[in-house]
């Protein structure tokens, strides 16, 4: 649904998520202004129809597809069907989640990851083992473990939705993806933290003669990112996957998911 409008309690509401992640102030400014104008009409019914078709003829003028209606109690409604608009619903619900900011919650874990990457890094089989590594594999290994941290965090703190839980068959396939791209983000995020500290960290304590001598050959400057990153890998995987976020709220905040299940239970306790 992209908006919603009553005449008679004056009120509109719009689905800002709906409006994608380009241009959003703009496109929320002129909708808002032209549902504005739409409910200042004073025969209610007929200029309701005529003004929601018109913000629906705007919005196909973009390219977009709108199906105008009307509910109960003269309220009026826009909803765009169709892939392309839920696609645009899925980046502006990324947009409205921003992506990393979850990354403070997880002080926790990039401590821990830390630690145990630092013994990486000081660890002599850990040097051999990253060189013999071709960078296609390392690149995979990384990948796996981000994969890994993700899923683990977002079953661990109950953030996937279940097909019973959507309220539409689409929803929640809609919620999990926004979720996996908002946590994966965040994990994404300190993996790169803990391989640049890493990185530093290799390169001022670990001399070059002293790797050379254990790698039996001679070592360049592309050998150290390579340390760091499988010992970033072996940090994020041995030292945070038995971690969880620091705090519960900025994941209420940051996720639909969690929201939407603490709505229902809210829901449920009104009710009884």
């Amino acid at each position: 649904m992209l908006c919603e409008l009553s005449t008679a309690n004056r009120a509109l509401l719009v689905s800002v998520p709906a409006l994608g992640a380009h241009r959003l102030l703009a496109q929320t400014r002129n909708l808002v202004v032209a549902l504005i104008f739409s409910t200042q009409e004073k025969t209610r019914q007929s200029s309701l129809e005529d003004s929601v078709r018109s913000i629906a003829k705007l919005r196909s003028a973009r390219g977009d597809r709108g199906d105008p209606g009307l509910g109960r109690d003269d309220t009026a409604y826009i909803v765009m069907p169709g892939w392309l608009n839920r696609l645009r619903l899925l980046t502006g619900m990324v947009r409205s989640n921003r992506p990393g900011r979850t990354l403070p919650a997880l002080s926790t874990s990039i401590a821990a990851a830390a630690a145990v990457g630092t013994f990486g890094v000081f660890y002599s089989s850990m040097w051999t083992l990253a060189d013999s590594l071709h960078p296609a594999r390392l690149l995979l290994i990384g990948l796996l473990v981000i994969a890994a941290l993700t899923f683990w965090l977002i079953f661990r703190n109950r953030l996937w939705t279940k097909r019973r839980d959507a309220v539409y068959a689409w929803q929640g396939g809609l919620n999990n993806t926004t979720t996996v791209i908002m946590v994966g983000t965040s994990v994404a995020l300190m993996f790169l933290v803990l391989f640049a500290f890493l990185f530093a960290l290799g390169l001022v304590v670990v001399d070059d003669g002293q790797l050379g001598s254990e790698l039996m050959h001679s070592v360049s400057f592309f050998n150290y990112p390579r340390l760091a990153w499988l010992a970033a890998c072996l940090g994020t995987l041995a030292g945070a996957l038995g971690s969880n976020f620091d705090s519960d709220d900025e994941i209420r905040r940051a996720t639909y998911s969690k929201r939407e299940s603490e709505r229902r239970d809210t829901d449920d306790e009104a009710e009884a």
